[in-house]
C-alpha cells in the first residue's frame, strides 16, 4: 500500500480518529504515532501492521539516536503502540534481509 494512502487511512480510521492539530510536516508520522498513543487509539490490524513496519524496517530502528528527543519519543511510542490492542509483534514485521 502506498505510504501516503496508508497514513491518511490510519489517521482517519483510528478510534478515536487522530487530531494532528500542530503536526509539523517533517515530523508528521511521528506526530501521528504520538497522537495514537496519547489517545489510546484502536486501529485494525491490517492498518496497524504496515504502519508500524514503516519504522521497523528502517536502519535507525536497530540503532536509534536516543539523545535526539524526537527519536527517543518515537522509539518508545512504537513499542507502546505495538503493545496496545490489537497487539503486534514488531519483529514479525521485519522484511527479510538480503546479503
Amino acid at each position: 500500500m502506498d505510504p501516503g494512502i496508508l497514513v491518511k487511512r490510519v489517521a482517519a480510521e483510528a478510534q478515536p480518529p487522530a487530531t494532528l492539530g500542530n503536526a509539523i510536516p517533517v515530523f508528521f508520522l511521528e506526530t501521528l504515532l504520538d497522537d495514537l498513543v496519547e489517545s489510546h487509539a484502536w486501529l485494525q490490524r491490517d492498518l496497524k501492521e504496515p504502519f508500524l513496519a514503516l519504522w521497523v524496517n528502517e536502519p535507525e530502528f536497530d540503532n536509534p539516536d536516543l539523545e535526539e528527543p524526537v527519536e527517543r519519543i518515537t522509539y518508545n511510542n512504537l513499542f507502546v503502540f505495538a503493545a496496545m490492542d490489537p497487539v503486534v509483534d514488531l519483529e514479525s514485521l521485519r522484511e527479510p534481509k538480503t546479503t
